[in-house]
């Protein structure tokens, strides 16, 4: 018994026992579909179907059982084939990370590294971009998984999961010797005073800063943006201003001529979210990229979050 007899067999039933249908569907020759049929017929020992003439118009009993278990085989067979291809895809597939420029400097470089020597043959792509492009990219299947900051959940999409992975403050950076690192308690109205530089209006991290100053009826001193944080720290370390950077940013060896205040009470906190489409399962190399950056979200956590 071959597979093919079964899929011709399946085939004609489904064309209501139209031979030459079958065949076009099958993309073969009625002939061929004749032959392969009274085969099957042989080697089971029974007649499967009904004849009016030369003309098919039913299922015997036997037929009739046996339809009923071919029709299950050849979706068991689907099944197996789309396992097959899944795993083909995914050693020879592609990984797409979109993120905010915070979690692609402090988050993702490790995490990338120990995944390409975990699976070599999957090509990894990540592409720095701000939460409303990113989102964008992963609501309609331009990225696989993002990392995004998020100020408010009442901002995120429903099309979309969120799992907050880190938890990550805001910094004061001045030169060393500057006025304010004399201050007891630095309050907003303090940074009035000075020029501010720090990131893009695009950063949920930007939007932070703004909405503080605005809670305190003070127009945001923030005058200089930039695109990184190592950009912000070089205008600070030539003397131009002051800068509010995400902590992670400022490293005190690398920049030994500035200082960094403690400013939370001043900006609250922000949180990475590690961000998936909301469908049914990610494919298996996203698991695998997930058990490194963030371990906690698994098959279970992630349906959890779909049901809920």
């Amino acid at each position: 018994m071959k597979l093919r007899q079964l899929e011709y067999f399946h085939e004609v039933i489904e064309q209501d026992f139209n031979i030459s249908a079958a065949a076009k569907t099958l993309y073969t020759s009625q002939p061929g579909v004749s032959r392969q049929l009274i085969d099957l017929a042989d080697e089971l020992g029974v007649e499967l179907f009904l004849h009016e003439g030369k003309r098919l118009i039913g299922l015997t009993r036997a037929g009739m059982e046996i339809a009923d278990i071919v029709a299950r085989v050849l979706i068991d067979v689907r099944r197996i084939r789309e396992i097959g291809g899944t795993l083909a895809t995914e050693r020879h597939g592609s990984l797409k990370v979109v993120a905010n420029r915070h979690a692609a400097n402090n988050l993702l470089h490790h995490a990338v590294v120990d995944f390409c020597e975990m699976m070599p043959e999957v090509d990894v792509t990540v592409s720095e971009e701000n939460t409303i492009e990113a989102t964008a990219m992963l609501r309609i299947g331009q990225a696989d998984l993002g990392l995004l900051a998020q100020a408010q959940a009442p901002d995120q999409d429903p099309d979309l999961l969120y799992f907050p992975i880190e938890e990550w403050r805001l910094l004061l950076v001045v030169p060393q010797g500057h006025p304010l690192l004399g201050m007891p308690t630095i309050e907003l109205r303090d940074l009035a005073h000075y020029t501010v530089g720090s990131y893009d209006h695009s950063a949920q991290s930007r939007l932070v800063i703004d909405a503080a100053f605005a809670q305190a009826g003070l127009d945001s001193p923030v005058n200089i943006s930039f695109a990184s944080s190592q950009r912000i720290l070089q205008f600070v370390n030539r003397k131009i201003g002051i800068a509010i950077v995400a902590e992670a940013a400022f490293s005190p060896a690398e920049f030994p001529e500035l200082r960094g205040l403690d400013v939370t009470h001043l900006f609250r906190s922000l949180f990475t979210d590690l961000v998936l489409p909301r469908r049914n399962s990610p494919p298996r190399h996203v698991f695998n990229f997930l058990s490194i950056l963030a371990p906690h979200i698994t098959p279970t956590t992630f349906g959890d979050a779909i049901a809920a």
